[in-house]
C-alpha cells in the first residue's frame, strides 16, 4: 500500500508543473490505470481533484466515469446518479462507443444497487450495445453477468443460462479465476432453481476442485448449500442433508451458521417437522431486516406458512394464505409488466425506432445534399458550357484569322509566282533571243571557213565581231545561267588576264576557235594558243573548283 502511495505521489509531483488542464486529465488518467490493480489509491487520488475546478465540460465527464468506475471496484455501492449523470449527459451525445458503453455500465450498476431492477437491464442492454463487436473485452463478461442476473431474477432460467455461459467463456479466456468461480455459482444456482439436478451436478462437480485448489471457503460453502438445496427437492433425506451442512459449517466456516442458509435450513427443518428450529431460523431471517425481493417475499410467506401449519394456528393461516395469493398476484403482474423479455422487446423497439429516425434523417440529408450536389453540378456544367463556348468562339476567330493569312499568303504567293513566270518567261524569250543572235553569228562563222572566201562576206564576217557591250552581256549570260561560273573563276580561280576571261566564256558559251577567231577578229592559231594556256593555268591552280573550271569550260570531246 506504501508503494502505491508513493507511486501516486511521485505522479502527483511530475504533473504538478503542468497547466490546470494538462494536470487534471493527467491525474485523471493515472487513477484510470491504478483503478484496477490498486483501487483504493485510485480512490484517493479522484476524490483529490474537484470536479467544479475542471475547465471543460469533456474533462468533468471523464472524472465522473472515472469517479463512478473506482466506486465500484471498491465495492461501494452507489444508489444515487447524480455523480454519473455528466458523464451521461455529455458522452450520449460527444463520447466514443466505448465511453458510451462503461457510461451506461456504471450506470446501470447504480440502478442495480437502487434496486431498479427495469432501468439496470435497459442501461445494461445499452451498454451491450455500444460494446459492439469487441467481444472478448471484460465489460462484455461483466455485461452478460448482470443481463444473467436480470433474467434469472423473473425466473428466465434458459436466457440467464445463455447469458452465464457467454460470461464463464470470456473470464475463461481472460484468465480471471475468481470470476470463473462466482460464474460456476450462477450457474449452479440457476440449474437448481429451474430444476435441471443433472446439469446441477455436471456443473458441482466441476467447479468443487477448482474451489478446493483455490482454497475459496466462501465459495464452498456457498456450493453446499446449493447441493444441499438440490438434493432436498430431488428427494433425499433431510436429515443428511442437515448433517452434511453442519460438517461443512465446522470445515469452513468456524461451524457457525451462514445467513445465506438460514432459509435452506428453515425449510429442511420445517419439512422434517422441526417447529423449534424452524421458527428459530425464520426469526433470524426476520431480525436481518434484509429488504427482499418480492419473489424472495413470496419464499418467505411460504415458509412462515409451513410454520404456520406446524403449529396448528389456523386463523393466521388463512391470513397469510391472502397474503400470498396477494404476493403471488403482485408478483406475477410484475412480472407481466417489467419482466425481462419485455424491457429487452421495449430496448429493442426503442432502438429500432431511432435507427429508423437515423436512417430518415440520413435519407434527408442525403438528399439535400443530392440536391445541392446537383445544383453544384448543374452550375458547374453551365459555366464549363459557357468556358468552353468561349474558348471554341475564340478559337474560331483564331481559325478565322490564320485562314484570311493563309489566304493572303496564298493570293501574294499566288501573285509572285505570277512575275516570277512572267521574268522566267521573259528571261527565256532573251536568253533565246541572244542565242538566236550569237547562234546567228557561229553560223556565219561557219560559212566563213566553209564557203569562198569573197569580199562581201569577209566584210560581213569582220562586221560580227563582238563589241565591249556585246562581250559584257554575254559574260551576264553565261554567269546566270550556268550558276555564277563567271563569277567563281573571277573570285576563287588561278590569277587570269580579262583576255582569258572573255575567252573562257566564249569557250562555256558553245564558240569553237574557228568562231572566236571570227567574233574577236583574231587569227586562229592564237585562238588555240591562248586556249592551252588557259588550260594549263586552271589544271596548275590549287583551288578547290579546278575540276569545275575544266568540266564547264573545256567539254568532255575536247578534253
Amino acid at each position: 500500500m506504501k508503494q502505491f502511495v508513493l507511486l501516486v505521489s511521485l505522479i502527483c509531483l511530475f504533473f504538478a508543473c503542468q497547466s490546470p488542464a494538462r494536470r487534471a486529465e493527467a491525474l485523471i488518467d493515472a487513477a484510470d490505470s491504478l483503478s484496477g490493480i490498486a483501487p483504493d489509491s485510485a480512490l484517493w487520488l479522484i476524490c483529490s481533484i474537484d470536479p467544479d475546478t475542471l475547465p471543460t465540460e469533456r474533462l468533468r465527464a471523464r472524472h465522473a466515469l472515472v469517479h463512478s468506475m473506482i466506486l465500484d471496484k471498491c465495492f461501494i455501492d452507489l444508489q444515487d446518479d447524480s455523480l454519473i449523470l455528466p458523464a451521461v449527459e455529455y458522452f450520449a451525445e460527444h463520447g466514443s462507443n466505448r465511453e458510451r458503453m462503461q457510461t451506461y455500465y456504471y450506470w446501470a450498476r447504480i440502478a442495480e444497487n437502487a434496486q431498479q431492477f427495469t432501468l439496470s437491464s435497459e442501461r445494461f442492454l445499452m451498454a451491450e450495445h455500444f460494446l459492439g463487436d469487441d467481444t472478448l473485452d471484460r465489460y462484455a463478461a461483466l455485461i452478460a453477468r448482470c443481463l444473467g442476473d436480470a433474467y434469472s431474477l423473473e425466473y428466465d432460467f434458459v436466457p440467464a443460462v445463455r447469458h452465464y455461459r457467454r460470461s464463464l467463456d470470456l473470464f475463461r479466456a481472460l484468465g480471471e479465476q475468481v470470476n470463473m468461480l462466482r460464474m460456476y455459482e450462477y450457474l449452479a444456482t440457476t440449474y437448481r432453481m429451474m430444476g435441471d439436478y443433472d446439469g446441477f451436478d455436471s456443473i458441482y462437480a466441476e467447479v468443487w476442485p477448482q474451489a478446493v485448489d483455490f482454497d475459496d471457503k466462501e465459495m464452498l460453502l456457498k456450493l453446499s448449500n446449493l447441493k444441499a438445496g438440490n438434493d432436498f427437492f430431488r428427494g433425499i433425506d433431510p436429515r443428511k442433508i442437515i448433517d452434511r451442512l453442519y460438517a461443512t459449517y465446522a470445515l469452513y466456516h468456524d461451524g457457525s451458521v451462514p445467513e445465506n442458509d438460514y432459509p435452506f435450513l428453515a425449510l429442511a427443518y420445517g419439512e422434517l417437522g422441526n417447529a423449534d428450529s424452524t421458527r428459530f431460523f425464520l426469526k433470524e431471517i426476520d431480525a436481518i431486516n434484509f429488504p427482499f425481493t418480492l419473489s424472495q417475499q413470496t419464499g418467505l410467506l411460504y415458509l412462515h406458512e409451513q410454520m404456520l401449519k406446524l403449529e396448528g394456528d389456523m386463523a393466521q393461516l388463512i391470513n397469510l394464505k391472502d397474503s400470498i395469493v396477494f404476493m403471488n398476484d403482485s408478483l406475477k403482474y410484475y412480472q407481466r409488466t417489467n419482466s425481462m423479455e419485455r424491457i429487452e422487446q421495449r430496448f429493442r423497439a426503442r432502438m429500432l425506432e431511432q435507427s429508423n429516425r437515423a436512417l430518415l434523417t440520413r435519407g434527408r440529408l442525403f438528399v439535400l445534399g443530392g440536391v445541392v450536389l446537383a445544383a453544384l453540378l448543374g452550375t458547374v456544367i453551365v459555366r464549363l458550357v459557357k468556358r468552353s463556348r468561349r474558348i471554341v468562339q475564340r478559337k474560331n476567330t483564331q481559325i478565322a484569322a490564320y485562314l484570311k493569312e493563309l489566304n493572303d499568303y496564298r493570293a501574294l504567293k499566288r501573285n509572285l509566282l505570277d512575275r516570277l513566270d512572267m521574268q522566267v518567261s521573259k528571261e527565256r524569250e532573251g536568253r533565246e533571243l541572244v542565242e538566236s543572235r550569237f547562234r546567228q553569228i557561229r553560223e556565219l562563222a561557219t560559212t566563213y571557213y566553209q564557203h569562198p572566201k569573197t569580199l562581201r562576206l569577209a566584210e560581213r564576217v569582220r562586221a560580227l565581231a563582238l563589241s565591249e557591250e556585246m562581250l559584257r552581256d554575254l559574260e551576264s549570260m553565261v554567269d546566270l545561267y550556268h550558276d555564277g561560273i563567271v563569277t567563281l573563276l573571277r573570285e576563287n580561280g588561278p590569277e587570269l588576264t580579262e583576255e582569258d576571261i572573255r575567252l573562257a566564256v566564249l569557250l562555256i558559251a558553245g564558240f569553237t576557235p574557228q568562231q572566236i577567231s571570227i567574233v574577236t577578229d583574231t587569227a586562229v592559231n592564237t585562238v588555240y594558243v591562248r586556249k592551252l594556256r588557259l588550260r594549263n593555268k586552271i589544271a596548275q591552280s590549287d583551288t578547290p573548283f579546278t575540276e569545275r573550271f575544266i568540266d564547264e569550260i573545256f567539254p568532255s570531246h575536247e578534253s
